[in-house]
């Protein structure tokens, strides 16, 4: 590759008078700080531009009363789940621990409809094998409809699973493809479920403070001008030079930004098809000196939404209810986007065995927070079934890596780690 620095330094497996690339990480979220550190562990020179005042994009723990860890949130990627290997290779190099949650993100008490947690899992079962030979432009709400009329699963139960699947997916089932249910039925096995003790921003935290040229914060990047041969990326601030770019921000975020040359119609069309989610949290304290509550899980099917209570890293259960909705419709109806007061009255009244502090209630959306525009990836109708590799295929010297980049990972805290690392690992190989 042509315009490397040279360097006699021997560092991170580049030999003595080898090549360094200066490469530009647009994102300092799991993906791009996984990306930027892969690179600078490889003696490359790294820096990270970030849009925000803080690292961990979507990861964003925060305590509701600076100083007192009981009012810590999660206000956006909360679960570490089974099989999140990568992750916690990363904690362990980092001398990070997992605090276990006492409740299961896998089991949820439905309420709304006559139906039980077994019944919706042995829906699931059945709605998986479905979907397994459906028609991948077929939507969720068709397959759903077809197996309630053939009456191959229980109604209620049915109902229950639509909710579920479509505030997980934060899509509504007309839009959400079929192929999103696909193995989902694994997703109803009770397994034990996790944070990060001290916030899983920690592992941004931790990641950004090992790059020795360390992350540029407010540097909200505007376009990137690129050849095969080197790349300028433009900043509100300037411009940064460099001889990879690796584009870690959201999906709904790059495809605003501006190229020069244009990206290819198949990169393009790619990214006009990648669904966007959109999902909100919403945390409630309980009042002051409330006796202590039991972990819970309780969905609440109607209105597509669900709520937890969990043990932190103090092994006592955190004086908090925290809840969570996904797909436009639902959040329309809870009206998110005038605060929590709607959204928490609903909570109370489902809740009603819970102290809560309804003034105290804190709501966090993403569709209109500027850097991210969307909560995740979401499969619908219109994605492609080769979209997977469209969407995380290089351009010339420009990478793509993010959760919507992450294939069957995708929206996972897992995902964002697993493409930054495959970005950096692109990037090596380039010749």
């Amino acid at each position: 590759m042509a315009s490397l620095w040279q360097t006699t330094m021997v560092r991170g497996g580049i030999e003595e008078g080898g090549a360094v690339m200066k490469v530009v990480v647009v994102g300092a979220g799991f993906a791009g700080l996984m990306a930027a550190w892969r690179l600078e562990e490889a003696g490359h020179e790294v820096v990270v531009l970030e849009a925000r005042d803080r690292v961990g994009g979507r990861v964003w723990s925060y305590e509701i009363e600076p100083g007192n860890p009981q009012t810590r949130i999660e206000r956006g990627a909360e679960f570490v789940l089974s099989g999140y290997d990568l992750m916690e290779s990363v904690m362990k190099r980092f001398g990070l621990v997992l605090a276990p949650m006492g409740m299961s993100y896998y089991v949820r008490e439905p309420r709304g409809v006559d139906t039980t947690h077994e019944a919706v899992a042995a829906a699931a079962g059945v709605v998986s094998m479905a979907a397994a030979t459906a028609p991948h432009d077929s939507s969720l709400a068709e397959l759903l409809d077809e197996l309630d009329r053939s009456g191959a699963a229980d109604s209620d139960a049915l109902a229950a699973f639509r909710s579920r699947l479509e505030v997980t997916n934060a899509c509504s089932a007309e839009r959400l493809s079929a192929a999103a249910a696909a193995d989902v039925a694994l997703a109803f096995e009770s397994k034990p479920s996790y944070r990060v003790a001290g916030g899983n921003q920690r592992v941004a935290t931790e990641l950004s403070s090992r790059l020795d040229g360390g992350v540029r914060l407010g540097e909200v990047v505007r376009g990137i001008s690129w050849d095969e041969q080197r790349c300028r990326v433009v900043t509100d601030s300037g411009e940064v030079e460099a001889d990879v770019v690796v584009l870690a921000t959201p999906m709904a975020v790059t495809r605003e930004l501006e190229f020069d040359p244009p990206l290819p119609p198949w990169k393009l069309d790619a990214w006009g098809r990648a669904g966007v989610g959109h999902a909100a949290k919403l945390h409630i304290p309980f009042v002051q000196n409330a006796p202590p509550a039991d972990w819970s899980a309780v969905q609440n099917v109607p209105e597509r939404f669900w709520t937890w209570t969990a043990t932190d890293e103090s092994g006592g259960v955190q004086p908090m209810v925290h809840c969570f909705s996904g797909s436009g419709p639902a959040l329309e109806r809870l009206q998110v986007e005038a605060g929590a007061r709607t959204w928490a009255g609903r909570v109370a009244s489902m809740r009603d065995d819970l102290p809560l502090d309804l003034e105290r209630a804190v709501v966090t959306t993403w569709a209109d927070e500027p850097f991210s525009r969307e909560a995740y990836t979401a499969v619908t109708v219109e994605t492609g079934k080769d979209d997977d590799e469209l969407l995380r295929r290089p351009v010339g010297p420009l990478h793509f890596a993010g959760e919507h980049t992450a294939g069957d990972w995708a929206g996972l805290m897992e995902g964002a780690l697993r493409s930054g690392a495959r970005a950096a690992d692109e990037v090596l190989v380039r010749p």
